[in-house]
C-alpha cells in the first residue's frame, strides 16, 4: 500500500478538523486528530473543555490507497476494533472528510448541532 506523505497527513488532518468545526459546532468537541501508522490514519474527536481531563472518542480508520482514494473502517467500541464499512454516501472509498460524517453519525450524535 502506498504511504501518505507527510504533507498529504497534515492537509488530511487540516481538513477534517475544519469540516468537523463547521459541522459540530458543539462546545464540547474541541478538535479531530489523526494518527498514522503506515498508509493508515485513525481518527479521533476530543471532547472536553481543553484541559488534561478531555475524552478521546476514536471515530474510524481511513487507509490512503493513493491518488484521492482511501478506504473507510468504522470502530467499534464493543470489541475495540476497527470494521471495514461503507460510507454513508453507499461508496466502499471517498475522502477523509466523507470518513468523517459517517463515523459521526455513529460516535457524535450527542455533539450534533
Amino acid at each position: 500500500m502506498p504511504v501518505p506523505s507527510k504533507r498529504l497527513k497534515e492537509l488530511a488532518e487540516g481538513t477534517v478538523d475544519h469540516h468537523a468545526s463547521l459541522t459540530h459546532a458543539h462546545p464540547g468537541l474541541q478538535e479531530i486528530t489523526i494518527r498514522w501508522r503506515g498508509s493508515f490514519g485513525y481518527m479521533d474527536a476530543w471532547a472536553g473543555k481543553g484541559d488534561d481531563d478531555d475524552e478521546r472518542i476514536p471515530l474510524c480508520r481511513i487507509e490512503y490507497l493513493g491518488d484521492d482514494d482511501w478506504a473507510f473502517a468504522i470502530y467499534d467500541p464493543a470489541t475495540e476494533t476497527y470494521e471495514d464499512a461503507i460510507l454513508s454516501n453507499g461508496q466502499y472509498t471517498g475522502t477523509p472528510d466523507d470518513a468523517y460524517d459517517t463515523a459521526a453519525i455513529v460516535h457524535l450524535t450527542e455533539y450534533e448541532q
